[in-house]
């Protein structure tokens, strides 16, 4: 059962942080702060209003601000704001000036804003389409985005570097864990392909009922010594590289064996193929959907 107290007093340091980095102008630290709470407790009013302030986009303000409107319809200081932003969004404005915060209440309200010329609001392009203008920024490093490029997130929006950086660990696969996976595929692949051949050749009927047990406990133990190998990677690109490694390895072990009977020619490995017995292509495909399943 979760500690729901030590968790209400993370989310209160990470909010009275965030507010604390508003006041020293650090947008992108407050951010931080109130995305983190809003993780930990997606129902904190206070962290929604911090978190409008330290956006830049009037209409990213709005959107969370009606979030935390939504949350406590009584809220005197997001009624406030929420005032201020349609104000601007009315006055044709996009962008909050850079370090501006907007915070208050009905009674204080602070001093009018200063506007940013519509010019230099306008004038906001993709980074990666620059013939697109926009008004979205990536809410982890602020570079503006077009909708295209925006990755939607917990909280606003990402571009789509940050939101690589974001992924699970576990999907984060480089190529050395490529090549791992792929090698080690290859040699399971021939080696249980081999033994394959040698139990299931001369079984008949009895091959399909030994494929359908053990099919799917090969498929789980290349998944196991893969786990341990590449530290439980996972996603398309893994999925991939073990489908084809396996398929190598079933040619590889053809080849073996072609070599063996003294003829290794594509020909005679075609024949060989084809001559398996089915039992063991039934067993390989189950081996590898069960795999491949475990690996998405």
């Amino acid at each position: 059962m979760p500690d729901t107290t030590t968790s209400s007093s993370d989310v209160g340091a990470l909010v009275a942080e965030g507010n604390a980095a508003l006041i020293a102008g650090d947008s992108y630290a407050a951010r931080q702060c109130f995305r983190q709470a809003l993780e930990l407790d997606p129902g904190r009013v206070e962290a929604w209003i911090g978190l409008a302030g330290s956006v830049r986009p009037y209409r990213e303000k709005l959107e969370h601000l009606q979030r935390a409107l939504a949350i406590d319809p009584a809220n005197a200081e997001a009624r406030a704001v929420i005032a201020q932003v349609e104000t601007r969004l009315a006055a044709g404005e996009v962008l909050a000036p850079g370090g501006v915060q907007l915070r208050g209440s009905p009674d204080q309200a602070g001093p009018p804003l200063p506007t940013a010329p519509a010019s230099a609001a306008t004038a906001l392009t993709c980074y990666l389409h620059p013939d697109r203008e926009t008004g979205l920024r990536c809410t982890s490093c602020e570079r503006p985005i077009c909708s295209d490029c925006a990755r939607p997130a917990v909280v606003g929006q990402l571009c789509p570097e940050c939101a690589r950086i974001r992924r699970p660990v576990n999907y984060q696969v480089t190529g050395t864990h490529i090549a791992i996976a792929g090698g080690a595929t290859l040699l399971y692949s021939t080696l249980l392909t081999t033994l394959g051949l040698l139990l299931l050749g001369n079984l008949g009927f009895f091959s399909f009922i030994i494929a359908f047990l053990l099919g799917p406990v090969a498929g789980e133990l290349l998944v196991r010594l893969l786990d341990r190998l590449t530290r439980s990677k996972r996603g398309r690109p893994v999925q991939v590289t073990v489908g084809v490694a396996y398929g190598l390895g079933i040619l590889l072990m053809l080849a073996g064996l072609a070599f063996v009977l003294g003829n290794l020619s594509p020909a005679v490995v075609g024949r060989l193929l084809f001559s398996m017995p089915l039992g063991l292509y039934l067993f390989t495909g189950i081996a590898i959907v069960t795999a491949l399943t475990r690996l998405r």
